[in-house]
């Protein structure tokens, strides 16, 4: 049995399965039809192409983004399959097939193909100290490259989970950083990396490159604490099996944003992180509103009866350093610290 691609804002593409092709008029075929021929071709259909990885996909999606005027890619049809057992309703029509534009996507005047083939991205190190304000990791955070226009990380994934190419361009983001970090920094030193949830649909199998990297690297997994980004609902029932799946190798968890949006304090108790990311609005002028000083300290209680800790982000004053420090949170992030380089800097002396 055969199950789709769903056009949905939630599911991911797949490393391997069968992608085809529709279309009415002559020069759209034509175009399908010479961009097929330079892959490997199917024995289904001459307007048909298996993929076992992510980049014959995304190489083939590339080519047509470039070669397809909009409204050629809004008439032409697609639809990816792949040989499995799961549901495929909730599609955004019958059988699987959708509009090709539907797969596309750029920011910037790049194709999100393009940035995952070409790797038109980097990443930047935030520093990360402790109360002596001495550093003991860094945040790795997606950024443009210097030559290209800039972009904003969230625009950027956001735009992948529409065409559902968020999952390629989450794992290679999260590889970037195990590389940077195996060449950057001392053993010892946190490596706090993002991922989005919805992007591991098959725990063990979405990991499994991430630990052959860091196995590679000569990478401790202890030195690694991944982290997941709030931008999406947190109440994936697999999200648990994928905190398993880390802890397993020796990696940590992290849950980022506590105190905003989906992140409350019920979900930090029900998932039980090993780090807690404050967010910043808890942060900001905290040694001047009651109201914040008290969602800190439920914080601190409801963290320390599974024996997790706390980081703080956004500290860019020193009385909210200090004040943090008194409340007891240990951890801490912000401008106070340091931006976002593409190097790791030392803490500034002001806190040292």
């Amino acid at each position: 049995m055969r199950s789709y691609h769903r056009a949905s804002s939630s599911m991911p593409l797949k490393d391997a399965g069968l992608v085809e092709f529709a279309a009415e008029d002559q020069d759209t075929l034509a175009v399908l039809t010479e961009a097929l021929a330079e892959f490997s071709a199917s024995d289904a259909s001459p307007l048909a192409m298996r993929y076992d990885e992510d980049r014959k996909l995304l190489n083939l999606m590339s080519k047509l983004q470039r070669r397809l005027p909009s409204e050629a890619a809004l008439r032409a049809r697609c639809r990816i399959g792949y040989d499995s057992k799961e549901d495929s309703s909730g599609e955004a029509e019958k059988d699987g097939w959708i509009p090709l534009a539907e797969l596309f996507g750029e920011v910037g005047g790049t194709s999100i193909a393009d940035y995952i083939l070409h790797r038109a991205y980097t990443l930047y190190l935030q520093p990360i100290v402790q109360t002596n304000g001495s550093i003991v990791g860094y945040e790795f955070l997606t950024r443009s490259l210097p030559e290209q226009a800039p972009f904003r990380p969230a625009e950027l994934f956001e735009t992948a989970r529409k065409i559902g190419q968020h999952s390629f361009l989450d794992r290679a983001a999260r590889l970037l950083a195990v590389r940077m970090g195996a060449a950057h920094l001392a053993p010892g030193m946190l490596r706090f990396v993002n991922f989005l949830p919805s992007s591991l649909h098959q725990p063990d199998a979405c990991l499994k490159c991430i630990f052959d990297a860091m196995r590679e690297t000569g990478t401790d997994p202890r030195d690694c604490v991944f982290e997941v980004m709030e931008s999406e609902p947190l109440d994936d029932p697999r999200l648990p099996d994928v905190f398993s799946v880390y802890r397993k190798e020796g990696v940590r968890v992290a849950l980022d944003d506590v105190g905003s949006g989906f992140a409350t304090l019920d979900v930090v108790e029900r998932l039980q992180p090993d780090y807690v990311k404050m967010d910043r609005r808890w942060v900001s002028r905290c040694d001047q509103d009651t109201d914040k000083q008290r969602y800190i300290d439920r914080l601190l209680e409801r963290v320390s009866r599974f024996n997790g800790v706390v980081l703080a982000e956004g500290v860019e004053r020193l009385e909210e350093w200090n004040y943090l420090k008194q409340a007891g949170v240990p951890l801490f992030q912000g401008y106070l610290f340091g931006r976002a380089a593409p190097v790791p800097i030392p803490a500034p002396a002001a806190v040292l």
